[in-house]
């Protein structure tokens, strides 16, 4: 059986590189919030924070047996790379996107679009808490699924 859902994701590094954390929500396909994630990266740069939002609920929507997505982040950097318009350089960001694209290719389709920051503002409420738990501290918050 398919089923379809929606990742808002987004990152935050405190002085680039710093204190850093990754937050995603994950959506039904009604626009329902199924969970949302926050996580604690260490130190890291705020594009390796929008990567692990991204990873984390790719993560999340496959553990939940989701098997098509749709994702917005507000990181044309991330957007771009994961589809591959641009290339992507740095060792570290490398490691990341790979991971993102082995997690991609598990769904039977995937897509992602790039979204203004206005419209990214519960993944990055959740981005900017995560600054603040532990390396590889990760809350999922679950999400209240309406039945109307």
């Amino acid at each position: 059986m398919d089923k379809h859902c929606i990742i808002e994701f987004d990152g935050a590094s405190k002085g680039n590189p710093g204190r850093a954390g990754s937050g995603a929500v994950l959506r039904d396909s009604d626009g329902s919030v199924i969970a949302s994630y926050r996580e604690g990266l260490g130190t890291a740069t705020s594009n390796q924070a929008e990567y692990r939002g991204l990873n984390r609920g790719l993560e999340a929507a496959r553990e939940k047996g989701y098997t098509h997505v749709k994702a917005y982040g507000d990181s044309e950097l991330v957007v771009k790379q994961t589809r591959g318009e641009w290339q992507v350089r740095h060792p570290r960001m490398a490691e990341q996107w790979k991971q993102t694209n082995e997690l991609k290719n598990q769904f039977k389709s995937f897509d992602i679009t790039h979204v203004p920051r206005e419209y990214n503002s519960e993944a990055d409420s959740h981005a900017n808490s995560g600054t603040y738990l532990q390396d590889g501290q990760v809350q999922e918050i679950p999400g209240k699924k309406s039945y109307y």
